[in-house]
């Protein structure tokens, strides 16, 4: 394939580059250079070539969805129809402009499951996934999900080493819930978290840690976790300075972090008719989907481990203070988690994009939240999430200008999506 004459946004957080020719080739970005470049190995649509004209269009990189509970979605649907179900899940994923998807806790025989029914039907969003997150013996993950599919218990150093051994060969990398909330059941102890971290690093996989509080994050970032999971619960809702010193520390050690500020919006706003007509207004849903919505059994239901208050101080305290955590050069990547109160979970992840614009930050920089970064977060960065020569051939191409309106880019009218060198 080539598409010719098109502005390239690359996922590294720099310019559009105009006029470009991008030639693909086996599954990935063989050649990248100007259009009409005096060159023999100029792109030129030789015979079976698929070409496209790129002219007045945007070549990005296709976006990944870095925190979602694909198996959580499943646990309703009848076992003998899960597969289906998550298979269609992946492509309405792909056709929402998504082309990887990082699941962070579930089965690992499902997980494998999907990931191979996806790659030999070519048409759904890559998946990554971590298998059951790691927890305390007593953790809130295991008393809610209640199968050991979902997540492990560990009670000590010997048993976490020995649990993340047996777990490693098989998943692209560790999660683990360091939740220090009250009442919410005993937190894992720091030296299992330090000893997790110490094992899966020594085998080269990333650790992604869930927290709750301030003290969570900033043990967790001691630890060694590569990425943080959620924005935290502040310990004074008025006070930014909270923001300010957490943000400094995860600029200094370069840790990641995804706030996944649609969780807490949906959480906290759960049963709100105010909150579908914004959604409504936004283009993130229709009027027909607000009303299925409205519908669901449990809109408007508590969430266990999240009440309804405390998701509203943690998303309002996020949206404000997230403009701080990019001035300080925090590393930030676009996750949902959860999709109840929005149409489906590809539509959770382009509410994430938008609000990330709604608090301010630059269009470059949430392009990057979801691309390039996204795919660094899980350690593939160098073979994916990049429009640059020798990455898995992941794009989208638009008919209007990502970094000049969000709207551009979240929409779902697009020219084309591009899957490992696919035309979707």
């Amino acid at each position: 394939m080539i598409i010719k004459n098109v502005t390239v946004i690359d996922g590294t957080g720099g310019a559009g580059l105009p006029a470009m020719d991008v030639r693909i080739a086996d599954g990935r970005f063989e050649d990248i250079r100007p259009s009409g470049a005096d060159t023999a190995r100029a792109p030129g649509g030789d015979d079976g070539e698929v070409v496209l004209d790129g002219r007045g269009g945007y070549l990005l990189p296709g976006l990944w969805e870095s925190h979602t509970h694909l198996m959580g979605f499943a646990m309703h649907v009848p076992q003998a129809e899960r597969l289906p179900y998550l298979q269609g899940v992946l492509t309405d994923y792909l056709h929402s402009g998504i082309t990887s998807v990082c699941d962070l806790g579930g089965s690992v025989t499902q997980g494998r499951t999907v990931r191979e029914a996806g790659r030999a039907g070519g048409t759904a969003a890559s998946l990554f996934f971590a298998g059951p997150v790691f927890t305390s013996v007593g953790g809130w993950p295991l008393s809610f999900h209640g199968e050991r599919s979902m997540a492990v218990g560990v009670g000590d150093v010997d048993e976490a080493h020995r649990q993340v051994e047996k777990l490693l060969d098989q998943v692209d990398f560790v999660k683990c819930v360091f939740d220090g909330k009250p009442r919410g059941g005993e937190r894992v102890a720091l030296a299992v978290l330090e000893a997790i971290i110490q094992v899966a690093h020594g085998a080269g996989k990333k650790v992604l840690v869930h927290v709750a509080t301030g003290t969570d994050l900033r043990e967790a970032v001691a630890a060694g976790a590569d990425c943080i999971e959620h924005s935290f619960i502040p310990e004074d809702p008025a006070d930014a300075s909270e923001a300010e010193q957490i943000a400094s520390l995860l600029a200094e050690t370069g840790t990641l972090y995804c706030p996944t500020l649609v969780t807490w919006e949906q959480l906290g706003r759960s049963g709100d008719a105010a909150y579908l007509d914004e959604l409504v207004a936004d283009g993130i849903s229709s009027a027909e989907d607000a009303a299925a919505i409205a519908a669901r059994p449990f809109w408007g239901m508590p969430f266990p481990h999240h009440p309804i208050d405390e998701s509203q101080t943690r998303f309002d305290y996020a949206m404000r203070t997230l403009p701080l955590f990019h001035e300080a050069g925090v590393k930030l990547v676009a996750g949902s988690d959860i999709a109840t109160g929005v149409p489906s979970p590809g539509s959770a992840l382009l509410r994430e994009l938008q609000l990330f614009a709604k608090a301010g930050l630059p269009l470059s920089e949430i392009i990057t939240t979801a691309t390039g970064r996204a795919a660094e977060r899980i350690g593939k960065r160098d073979v994916m999430g990049t429009v640059t020569v020798g990455a898995v051939a992941d794009a989208l191409l638009l008919d209007a200008d990502p970094l000049a309106d969000i709207s551009h880019l979240i929409d779902p009218r697009r020219r084309a999506v591009i899957s490992s060198g696919r035309l979707i």
